[in-house]
């Protein structure tokens, strides 16, 4: 995300939510155990794109050091290969919170299930990670990369393969709904994340109109006739950006 032309709508949106007015603990909220059987647990069970194996000491020892309301806060939002919410946007945060400190203590981590001091301070790093985001946005971009470069690069690991359900290049019936969504909604979704693919491909440094031309060349490899994104383009996926993440967070 290198973008000078404005604050992303992403972290606008986000910023713009009260903390504490989101925070509750329901009674009735599945255990971090059950999250990560139903959730969690086709990732970080194989440790597929990286994910670090349940009770893997060694694997969680520098992502337990950086802190429960750090790692709980960035996995949320979505970090590496890892999508926001692990993929599903039905999940509370504090759902989300139990099943992160049940994989923690697993592997050594002496977390406790989440207070609401701890999903407060959750929710403030969620904030500070979204300003680091949009920071990124707004960085000045040493030549832009084509939408092929790019999928080489970045989309090919996936989409090349058909991992975790991933359309593959020039799969047209695999495409073909995806397509019909239109230029701006696939694009947006896909730039904040949806279903099992990361925010941004898992590639933060990607600016908007880098990931815009990789998704429009898969697209047109597919058989969709999607032109390289413009400024009208880039401004409409913005908006539609803006649309998702306001629908994400109803679901909080």
């Amino acid at each position: 995300m290198k973008y000078p032309m404005m604050l992303p709508l992403l972290a606008t949106t986000w910023l713009a939510l009260p903390v504490q007015a989101q925070l509750s603990i329901s009674p009735n909220l599945k255990t971090g155990e059950q999250v990560y059987k139903e959730i969690c647990s086709a990732c970080h069970e194989t440790g597929v794109a990286h994910a670090p194996k349940f009770q893997d000491k060694e694997a969680w020892a520098p992502l337990i050091a950086e802190g429960q309301h750090v790692l709980t806060g960035h996995a949320w939002v979505g970090v590496r290969a890892m999508p926001p919410r692990g993929g599903h946007p039905d999940l509370s945060l504090a759902e989300f919170a139990r099943a992160t400190a049940f994989m923690a203590r697993a592997a050594g981590g002496d977390w406790k299930d989440p207070d609401l001091a701890m999903l407060e301070r959750i929710r403030h790093e969620e904030k500070k990670r979204v300003e680091e985001m949009a920071a990124k946005a707004q960085a000045p971009v040493a030549g832009d990369k084509s939408g092929e470069a790019v999928y080489q690069q970045v989309c090919k690991a996936c989409h090349e393969t058909g991992v975790a359900g991933a359309p593959k290049l020039g799969d047209r019936e695999g495409w073909k709904g995806l397509i019909e969504e239109g230029q701006d909604v696939l694009t947006a979704h896909a730039w904040v994340g949806v279903r099992a693919m990361p925010p941004r491909g898992g590639s933060s440094e990607l600016s908007l109109a880098e990931f815009a031309r990789a998704t429009a060349f898969m697209a047109r490899a597919a058989g969709g006739d999607w032109q390289e994104p413009d400024a009208a383009m880039l401004g409409r996926i913005r908006n539609e950006e803006t649309k998702r993440v306001e629908e994400m967070e109803k679901t909080k």
